[in-house]
């Protein structure tokens, strides 16, 4: 016969496997409980395992506090629905894509792929990401909920990407819609080696690593004003990167276009190309040029000729040459500061490194420090051709940088059309971090310095990339984390609101 339970039956009914009922000063209180061997005793004996909650005839069970706090510590995250997603940059990017005009732009020109546009930039800035890794960086940021939009698939990244590489003549009129037509532009060239053999434009070539792997050549369009990305275009490995420009330029529909030369450019048949291309060109010469004339330095820094530049006077000598080129110029540059600073240089240089450098071999460079001269044909005056040309070491310096972050100089694509698209991803990339550059060296730090002496545009977007929105159940319900003192100084000195 069954004993019949002490306790009444809406006490009783809350009791199940596992848990024992309890009155305790007239309450009833639920307990869980187990059941273990004693070795000593060899009998088995109960064991509380702490309180559950209480019970009341009229509320029911009514759970412990500190019960449900152990239940929560012993659940996995997942359990709880607590997700963490990135979000200063995601909120950063979307801003500044709006107030640029830039996502104005994607929309008119690519209605269909715009966000995703915006999303593989996001994941190329970001994470440097290649395209495998793309759906999951997607799916841990919160750039895809501002952009109303699921987290792309596998499949959608890669056909997307060959829809956009179809799409060239939209591409070439965003470029062109970017830019003001007559402006200085500096072009550069960069060898990408590929090795898919389902790539027409992967051809054996040479470049300046002494490199024969079959490559293609990336041909940009940079504003000399700006920095700025312009323009870019796709040609084979085997083509000469000179005999490219002249479609480039044609395509990009600019009319006022200055070829900027690095040190390297110079020789006859060169400059006769660039001739025969009707562009106008501004070309370093080498110190140990024959057409150059150190003679009339002893007077250039005696003579009225010179300018500001950087607080620091330059003085110069211009003179037409005796070149078949209509007028071509030769501009001779001397920069005191920069004079006393090699002379300085090589004189320790002689004492640390004797077998590279001499006091005869000083002598015979000591009258050509400090200079630079210019070959042009241009109807700029010495002073903006000087500033030009100083322009594009600087432009020179901005974009290894970001060919660097974005990892852009290997292509593993196996496909023409994704090979497009995917660098037109990498511009728009570009044309990012040249603006968050452009406010980095632009947005005072302290009295003496530049944002840009304490962070770099990829310190700039780790920094961003360190708020994160944490969503408990649902996306109502959510915070940002906090930022340290670091991260507080750049969004205030950059003046971004990250809410």
């Amino acid at each position: 016969m069954r004993k019949k339970s002490p306790h009444p039956p809406w006490a009783v009914r809350h009791r199940k496997p596992g848990t024992e009922l309890k009155r305790i000063s007239g309450r009833y209180y639920l307990y869980g409980a187990a059941s273990e061997y004693d070795k000593i005793t060899k009998k088995t004996k109960k064991k509380s395992l702490g309180i559950l909650g209480s019970i009341t005839e009229k509320d029911g069970f009514i759970p412990s506090p500190k019960a449900v706090l152990r239940e929560s510590k012993s659940k996995p995250l997942a359990a709880e629905q607590v997700y963490a997603y990135e979000y200063g940059f995601s909120s950063w990017l979307k801003q500044r894509l709006e107030q640029s005009g830039i996502e104005a732009a994607l929309q008119r020109h690519f209605p269909a792929l715009w966000k995703y546009i915006i999303a593989m930039a996001y994941c190329r800035l970001l994470h440097q990401s290649p395209l495998k890794n793309v759906p999951f960086h997607l799916s841990t940021a919160d750039l895809m909920a501002q952009l109303g939009t699921a987290a792309f698939t596998d499949r959608e990244v890669s056909h997307n990407l060959r829809l956009l590489g179809g799409m060239r003549a939209q591409m070439a009129q965003y470029m062109r819609d970017s830019f003001d037509n007559q402006q200085c532009v500096l072009m550069d060239a960069t060898p990408i080696v590929c090795h898919s053999k389902n790539i027409g434009l992967a051809q054996q070539g040479y470049n300046s690593r002494m490199n024969f792997d079959t490559q293609f050549t990336l041909l940009y369009l940079y504003s000399a004003k700006t920095m700025e990305p312009l323009f870019f275009r796709i040609i084979p490995g085997n083509v000469r990167e000179i005999s490219g420009m002249k479609n480039t330029v044609k395509e990009s529909g600019l009319t006022d276009c200055i070829f900027i030369a690095d040190k390297g450019f110079y020789s006859e048949s060169n400059k006769k190309e660039l001739v025969q291309l009707g562009l106008p060109f501004i070309i370093p010469l080498k110190r140990n040029n024959a057409s150059v004339d150190y003679n009339k330095l002893p007077c250039m820094d005696a003579s009225t000729m010179y300018f500001s530049f950087r607080k620091r006077p330059v003085f110069f000598h211009q003179q037409s040459t005796a070149s078949e080129v209509p007028n071509e110029k030769l501009c001779l540059f001397l920069d005191g500061a920069l004079k006393e600073q090699e002379r300085q240089d090589y004189l320790r240089r002689i004492g640390e490194e004797p077998e590279e450098c001499s006091r005869e071999k000083y002598l015979q460079k000591a009258p050509a420090m400090g200079t630079l001269a210019l070959l042009h044909n241009t109807a700029l005056t010495p002073e903006k051709v000087f500033e030009e040309y100083k322009g594009r070491c600087e432009i020179e310096q901005l974009f290894d940088h970001l060919k660097n972050t974005l990892d852009a100089s290997v292509s593993h694509m196996q496909n023409e059309e994704a090979l497009q698209g995917w660098m037109f991803v990498n511009h728009i990339a570009m044309q990012v971090l040249c603006q968050l550059w452009d406010k980095l060296k632009k947005a005072p730090l302290n009295k003496t310095q530049m944002l840009n002496k304490k962070f770099s545009v990829a310190d700039a977007i780790r920094h961003l990339a360190g708020i994160q929105k944490i969503m408990i159940n649902s996306p109502q319900e959510h915070y940002l984390t906090e930022c340290n003192v670091s991260t507080k100084t750049l969004l205030k000195k950059l003046g971004i609101s990250i809410t």
